[in-house]
């Protein structure tokens, strides 16, 4: 049963807290966060990557997490950070879709014609 509650969003993330474990590089590609303290904080980012360690030396090794960092924030904030697109420049947008279409100008469509299909 899906979860269901009268209370605001901001009372509802207000009782609970959070941890959620992510990769560096995908961290990386999510907008700035503003971090707060841990005490004030809604939810913990803890940050790992992949660590290769070979025993002895020889065969091909290991992987294994290795926490790399820790971003503290508060909910809401962060759901509207990560939630709300940045927009580009209209100018680009304008030019990528020129570039497609000049693109699909450019190549001739591939017609063959099917001799007896029956």
């Amino acid at each position: 049963m899906p979860f269901s509650s009268s209370l605001p969003l901001q009372q509802q993330s207000a009782q609970r807290k959070i941890a959620v474990a992510l990769n560096r590089s995908f961290f990386a590609t999510l907008p700035t966060l503003k971090q707060v303290s841990k005490d004030e904080a809604d939810i913990a980012w803890l940050i790992y990557s992949l660590e290769l360690r070979k025993e002895g030396g020889h065969g091909p090794g290991r992987y294994y997490l290795k926490k790399v960092g820790e971003v503290f924030t508060e909910f809401e904030p962060a759901l509207l950070s990560i939630t709300t697109p940045l927009p580009g420049k209209m100018e680009d947008f304008i030019k990528l879709l020129q570039e497609k279409l000049d693109e699909q100008l450019e190549t001739s469509p591939v017609n063959q014609t099917v001799e007896k299909p029956f």
